[in-house]
């Protein structure tokens, strides 16, 4: 294993739901890692940086190109755990040559992002993490591809459980795609279509053996499914309910189900089926999807850091290390079991 990187990781939003979960999951993987938590609340912020350790406090301005921060401050990347409308934080990444991964931007609003990049594309890595739960259900999906020899479909489905609290940032992530993204992205029969109405529902069935009603929603996840694997339809419905852990006394978990319909390389066909469950919820997943992100960008996992460019984490993350990332944070994988569709 390599040093860990010289300078902080600054996380914007680093003590609400999902920064704080992200920077002791981080911590937990790099103990030595120096990390900055950028607060509005940096009471609360303070309380997380004596818990970590070799860990600061900032307060940072959004409405500045230099967030507010000292000139000389510097870091190994940026990390938006927050909505970041005006591009601000990245901007202030790009001018120092900071590395910066975006996790609020659904399908529909990559193209700002992509523009800037184009602009200034050798300075440092940009990387779209957008994704549902940290990217985790996509490269799990993409993992689980790798057992076909032909794909057609696969279908994601995520139910949240409304006792596990959502955080600010993703309340209104989620308020905002509903209200402007009324017709999500969709592979459908091979073609890229924005379905509205009843195509967009679906229904699923949790762990529990529960048929949730699902909705389509227009992360960016389809498109890496879609490239990687060649499945001529493709779609991520989330559905909210109580979980089986919750509904027994337990904890309000995360459930991921994925279903992949195709031959599979033992020469079996039909729909098979994958269950992750995260007892610890949906902001922890994430966490642990976006901790495994940084550590490949910033090659603390031991190979080279990534160099400038415009990145999607399928490209940079092995399926496999995501599974092994998740068991190792005692997830529940569970693959292939009888599809009940």
């Amino acid at each position: 294993m390599m040093p860990a990187a010289r300078h902080p990781i600054l996380l914007l939003g680093g003590s609400g739901s999902l920064g704080s979960k992200l920077a002791r999951t981080l911590r937990r993987m790099h103990p030595q890692q120096p990390i900055t938590l950028a607060a509005r609340d940096t009471e609360k912020a303070g309380l997380l940086a004596r818990e970590l350790g070799n860990a600061a406090v900032v307060q940072a301005d959004m409405q500045r190109d230099d967030l507010g921060l000292p000139p000389d401050a510097a870091f190994s990347a940026v990390v938006a755990c927050l909505k970041d409308h005006g591009l601000t934080a990245m901007k202030y990444a790009q001018a120092r040559g900071f590395a910066y991964i975006a996790l609020s931007e659904a399908a529909f609003e990559i193209g700002p992002i992509v523009a800037r990049y184009i602009h200034q594309p050798a300075i440092a890595p940009v990387l779209l993490l957008g994704h549902s739960i940290g990217a985790a259900p996509m490269l799990a999906s993409l993992h689980f591809a790798g057992e076909f020899r032909s794909i057609d479909s696969v279908e994601i489905g995520l139910v949240f459980d409304p006792a596990d609290t959502a955080g600010a940032m993703t309340v209104a992530d989620m308020e905002r795609i509903g209200v402007i993204a009324t017709a999500p992205l969709l592979l459908q029969d091979g073609r890229w279509v924005w379905q509205g109405g009843s195509a967009a529902q679906r229904r699923f069935t949790s762990v529990d053996g529960i048929v949730r009603e699902g909705a389509a929603v227009a992360l960016v996840d389809v498109l890496g499914i879609a490239n990687a694997t060649g499945a001529r339809s493709v779609r991520l419905d989330i559905a909210e309910g109580r979980t089986a852990s919750s509904m027994q006394g337990g904890p309000a978990s995360h459930e991921v189900i994925i279903e992949i319909a195709g031959e599979r390389k033992d020469g079996s066909t039909g729909r098979f089926r994958y269950e992750l469950v995260d007892n610890a919820g949906y902001a922890s997943m994430s966490a642990r999807g976006i901790a495994l992100a940084v550590e490949r960008l910033l090659g603390l996992d031991g190979s080279a850091p990534v160099p400038a460019g415009l990145y999607l984490p399928e490209v940079l993350l092995a399926p496999a290390a995501m599974i092994r990332q998740l068991a190792a944070f005692d997830v529940r994988v569970s693959a292939p079991l009888p599809s009940m569709a």
